[in-house]
């Protein structure tokens, strides 16, 4: 027997060793991955920095360029000696490009692309960094963009703010940097016959930088991180080993000792196995009985633990709580430790307090009690208030004092959704507001009164209908499909919608829709919308806007709405390349009709003119009075120079005619200024100062007449 224990140690001794090896080695492997993994990370950190460098390098020598190149554009560009480093430009278009002092020195214009090729010569020489400045849309063959800044060029045009790579060049290492060059207003002097607009992508400028010195840098970053990092790993590594080695020497006494104690063990186990063999017999019966016991109990247990109502276990005299489920520590809300071994009653709302005590006492007497009831619950200190359906039940067994079983049914909840369903309905009725509640496919299922006051439709002319038949027409379809996906994005959206009511008549609602979500859509409703009336209120807006915007005598735009009119006209004409023009219309003469005649017969003659001046345009024209005898007419996207003077015509013709008053037959004459943009001014201050001078001298050549403003006016 001493033998087979000896064959027994060697072989545990000998796998022992061999797992020893294994988890050391293990141990090696993942201190080595380690220490690899973090130098990794050190490298790509080491690389991000020195792209950050390489980056901002870059973007500084750009942007010094850059702030050359806006130099000479705001001058216009500048002029230098001709020299054998600096000839005159082949590619420059200008009149003034080559100019000969007075002292015979010979100049020449340098431009900001010519500027910017003479600094890269110089940089280059200086530092080795390279400029060159490209587009998609060359002049100078030389600036044409290699297949890198090709696509550089294509980035910048989608958004792109920058570019930087490392590349090898002949054998050299370097970092390439470019960014985009955009045109501004003073490009636009050489760069708008190309098409190109305000602030469009014009090129962009690429720096060539030298790599060598960063890399350098880099090199020994990486190397020091190495040996930083290595040193670590292999410190852990020599740490590691002398833990295991002396833990080892360690578990290799404890086991000798053990199996000392084993051998001991096993010569005592002989003498007492067979005592063992005569108990084994009863313990099995024993726990036949016990397991039988447990499963029984584990049944009930599992019934009462998933249930959904509360269970306590209470017993007499004093009602002590000695058993409770999870869901009776849901229902008060507190931990399972606060409620064993303290009283039901301390666990009943105050109001019910009494009449729960005196009913367990008659229980707890024998007299009959009814088994269930509605109680009122709450922690000790008066909170978490709940309710719930009781039913009591007595446990029959042997014991020193009585038990029963208490069953809890939480129906707050329940009661709590039936007051809120109380107050909606209540809310609804009462509600000065209309409120619709629809289902999923958008048709109508509960409407309240307010709705049919404002609508004059009854609940049953509207019930299952869509929405829509309530529309006047005036929205698109375009207008609903984006109201329903708003809708459906956000949960949520209000505005202006315009309806018909039975009668015909139409009105404006301001309308908020809703989507009903979670436990509410079982009832059917997808969509509550709530609306009021605003009619009465837009048409006093209305009135108050056209109040402000117009003429109190002749109903025509004022000043104000005029010249709001006269610059949308501005802008609409630079967007879409259109002419228009602005007339100035003075009435000769009306000062003499007004003192002769008197005011009344003055406004009579304003209106009158008012009326002809608007027959005399197009609908799309606007006529305005500014004030006084002084009106002013706008005709947008004009056919050209002979259509302007036909209108003209026509005003001065249509202001000749008399004027039947009633004081009289009066006769006036009309001077009118005319300017047309672009030709006779390319922005709103230029373009009426032009009409103003072309209406002064209609009135200096007699009145009575039109006159276009010149070339090259105000």
């Amino acid at each position: 027997m001493d033998r087979g224990l000896n064959r027994q140690d060697d072989r545990a001794r000998s796998t022992g060793k061999r797992r020893y090896v294994q988890w050391l080695a293990v141990g090696y492997l993942c201190v080595g991955a380690l220490c690899a993994l973090v130098i990794l990370a050190e490298f790509r950190q080491i690389d991000r920095q020195v792209e950050t460098l390489a980056r901002e390098r870059g973007s500084v020598l750009f942007h010094l360029v850059e702030l050359t190149r806006d130099w000479n554009a705001n001058h216009g560009g500048v002029y230098v000696p001709v020299s054998d480093v600096t000839q005159p430009n082949p590619y420059l278009k200008h009149p003034k490009r080559d100019l000969l002092t007075t002292d015979g020195m010979q100049l020449t214009m340098v431009n900001p692309a010519y500027m910017t090729r003479q600094l890269a010569e110089i940089a280059e020489q200086a530092d080795g960094v390279k400029f060159h400045i490209t587009s998609l849309k060359t002049i100078r063959p030389a600036n044409a963009a290699d297949p890198w800044e090709t696509e550089a060029l294509k980035l910048f045009e989608q958004g792109r703010s920058e570019v930087l790579e490392e590349q090898d060049v002949g054998g050299v290492l370097v970092h390439r940097y470019m960014a985009p060059l955009f045109i501004k207003q003073p490009c636009l002097k050489c760069h708008a016959e190309l098409g190109y607009k305000l602030g469009d992508v014009r090129g962009g400028i690429s720096v060539t930088m030298p790599a060598d010195k960063i890399l350098a840098i880099r090199a020994t970053q990486r190397q020091r991180a190495v040996l930083t990092f290595g040193g670590a790993g292999l410190a852990i590594v020599l740490l590691l080993h002398f833990a295991a080695s002396r833990s080892r020497r360690h578990f290799l006494h404890l086991q000798e000792v053990s199996a000392g104690q084993e051998r001991l063990i096993a010569e005592r186990t002989q003498a007492l196995s067979a005592a063992n063999d005569q108990l084994r017999g009863e313990v099995a019966e024993r726990k036949r009985q016990e397991m039988q016991i447990r499963e029984s109990e584990a049944r009930y247990r599992s019934v009462i633990e998933t249930s959904q109502n509360a269970f306590a276990i209470i017993q007499a005299p004093d009602s002590t709580v000695i058993f409770a489920n999870e869901q009776a520590a849901t229902l008060l809300g507190l931990e399972m430790s606060q409620i064993i071994g303290q009283p039901l009653l301390s666990f009943v709302a105050a109001q019910d307090r009494e009449s729960v005590a005196e009913r367990l006492a008659r229980r707890f007497r024998g007299e009959p009690v009814a088994p269930t009831s509605r109680m009122h619950f709450a922690r000790p200190d008066g909170s978490n208030p709940r309710v719930g359906d009781v039913h009591i039940a007595p446990i029959d067994g042997p014991g020193e004092h009585a038990q029963w079983v208490f069953s809890v049914k939480d129906i707050t909840e329940r009661l709590a959704d039936e007051r809120a369903l109380q107050i909606s309905a209540a809310v609804m009725e009462s509600a000065s507001e209309g409120i619709i509640v629809t289902d999923a496919a958008k048709r109508i299922i509960q409407v309240n009164p307010a709705f049919t006051a404002i609508t004059g439709y009854r609940p049953h002319e509207v019930m299952g209908k869509d929405l829509r038949f309530l529309g006047s027409g005036r929205h698109d379809a375009e207008f609903f499909q984006v109201l329903w996906q708003q809708l459906e994005n956000d949960g949520r959206w209000e505005g202006e919608v315009w309806n018909r009511r039975p009668d015909g008549s139409v009105y404006v609602v301001w309308l908020s829709i809703s989507a009903i979500s979670g436990e509410a859509t079982e009832t059917g409703g997808r969509h509550v919308a709530t609306f009021i009336d605003i009619t009465q209120r837009k048409e006093i807006e209305e009135l108050l806007r056209h109040r402000a915007q117009s003429d109190p005598l002749t109903d025509l735009p004022n000043r104000t709405l005029f010249y709001d009119r006269l610059q949308v006209a501005l802008a609409q004409a630079r967007r879409y390349g259109n002419e228009f023009a602005l007339f100035y219309v003075d009435l000769d003469y009306f000062k003499v009709i007004n003192d002769s005649m008197g005011h009344a017969a003055g406004d009579q003659l304003l209106i009158e003119t008012a009326r002809r001046l608007v027959q005399a345009v197009r609908d799309s024209d606007t006529v305005a009075r500014l004030g006084g005898d002084e009106f002013a007419v706008i005709l947008p996207m004009i056919g050209g120079r002979a259509e302007v003077e036909e209108v003209a015509r026509r005003v001065v013709a249509a202001l000749a005619q008399p004027f039947a008053l009633s004081g009289g037959e009066a006769r006036i004459s009309a001077s009118v200024g005319v300017a047309i943009y672009p030709e006779h001014g390319a922005d709103l201050e230029h373009i009426r100062a032009s009409a103003d001078a072309a209406l002064y001298a209609v009135k200096a050549a007699g009145r009575n007449g039109y006159r276009l403003a010149e070339n090259g006016a105000p």
